[in-house]
């Protein structure tokens, strides 16, 4: 990629505004359902989401360290199914779909609540069915 282009497309991944709530569940969704980097969803997170994560993290540490890559995930894709919007939160609610290696597909729906929390939009509890 030629110089000019990529601070250009810098500029714009800058001044693009990612606190707001379909942003934040959205970059929850790709950190820890598409790269299953929970650190990284962690710094999305607050209150009950925060400490499932950090739970997940400890559980999770003496098979992985947390900068190990993972070889071969699971295709995942999301989209918006319906959204509730009261004064002070949000809540997201998204169809995933998963495939694995193959022809094996599964559905998942995930619940995404955020809250503004000192100025910025965090995940404050997520669940799946």
């Amino acid at each position: 990629m030629k110089p000019k282009y990529f601070l250009f497309l810098l500029l714009i991944l800058a001044c693009s505004n990612r606190n707001t709530p379909q942003a934040v569940s959205e970059d929850f969704i790709y950190n820890y359902y598409q790269h299953a980097d929970q650190a990284a969803a962690l710094q999305l997170s607050y209150g009950l989401a925060a400490e499932k994560l950090e739970d997940e993290i400890a559980r999770v540490s003496e098979v992985r360290s947390l900068d190990q890559q993972i070889d071969e995930m699971p295709k995942i894709e999301y989209e918006l199914i319906g959204t509730e919007e009261e004064p002070t939160h949000m809540l997201f609610n998204y169809r995933l779909t998963i495939k694995n290696r193959g022809t094996t597909t599964h559905t998942r729906n995930v619940i995404i609540n955020t809250e503004q929390i000192g100025g910025h939009w965090k995940v404050i509890n997520f669940d799946e069915y």
